[in-house]
């Protein structure tokens, strides 16, 4: 078998495992990457049996010339990992090359978190447009990830209820998020002036009536942002990070805000704990010697 059959079986082995197309397509990317490295130097990189360790770790060290982020090389080596493993299993070869290969050490970046005067800006550059105000709304109030909104359906909001399902989120798992007023209102407001294709049960659609595309909704995003003078290195991602550390500085636990963010690990979650420093000024000033 050469190594670009036992690349495609591995990632037919994640589709039977039911790993997400996301998930599979990073696999995908990060071999894609290392083999077209490889096949730069080797005239045999077409036969597994032939990798050695060291070319694992002058992958890591090309990686680093390309000055790509400790977290970044981390990911790519740990679907390396998984990608000899199973060559390892299935007896393709006789020892996993990736096994003893550290990590680089982790950079430690404070999440970028928008202030409560920030995130209003936010809204109100985008209150003229209801679609897009309603999108805000249901990052700030509900956490989701940009895939989970942009796969948002029609029958996935219960407004009697008020509650948004979220429909195989990040580990495949679905959870019910209740809603409160500010975004039940701008769900409402946009619903009442939806125009889409009759076919299309997104809830969220483009100009031309169709589903949203998840690049779509970063630039929506972004465009408010800089709509709204926003100067912090802030994206997409940056409102689940200030939805998740706002409810953690206004008293919510930590395992109702698992539940809410779809963390599949408490540690996850606490690191909103760390990040809780909305009123940090505020009780500096108060607990002043």
């Amino acid at each position: 078998m050469t190594t670009t059959q036992a690349k495609d079986l591995f990632l037919r082995a994640l589709t039977g495992n039911n790993y997400s197309e996301r998930t599979i397509k990073a696999y995908s990317d990060d071999l894609t990457q290392f083999l077209s490295w490889l096949q730069s130097c080797r005239t045999d990189w077409d036969i597994p049996t032939r990798f050695t360790r060291i070319d694992l770790v002058e992958f890591m060290n090309h990686q680093a010339a390309l000055k790509t982020t400790g977290v970044t090389r981390n990911r790519k080596l740990s679907s390396l990992r998984k990608f000899f493993s199973f060559l390892k299993e299935n007896d393709i070869i006789a020892g996993n090359p990736a096994e003893t290969v550290k990590g680089p050490r982790k950079e430690e970046h404070e999440p970028v978190v928008l202030q409560k005067a920030e995130y209003q800006s936010l809204l109100y550059a985008a209150s003229g447009n209801s679609r897009d105000y309603a999108i805000i709304q249901v990052f700030l109030q509900a956490g989701l990830r940009v895939s989970e909104l942009a796969n948002l359906t029609l029958s996935d909001l219960d407004l009697v209820n008020k509650t948004l399902l979220v429909q195989q989120g990040k580990g495949k798992k679905d959870r019910t998020i209740p809603l409160e007023q500010q975004s039940l209102a701008a769900l409402k407001s946009y619903l009442g002036e939806r125009e889409a294709d009759p076919e299309c049960e997104h809830l969220f659609v483009a100009k031309n009536g169709t589903s949203l595309a998840i690049r779509s909704v970063r630039y929506i995003v972004k465009k408010h942002m800089q709509k709204a003078g926003i100067k912090k290195r802030a994206s997409v991602h940056t409102l689940r990070h200030t939805f998740g550390t706002h409810k953690v500085d206004k008293g919510m636990t930590i395992p109702n805000l698992q539940d809410l963010m779809g963390h599949r690990k408490m540690e996850t979650t606490y690191r909103y704990v760390h990040l809780a420093k909305t009123n940090l000024r505020q009780q500096q000033e108060q607990t002043a010697l």
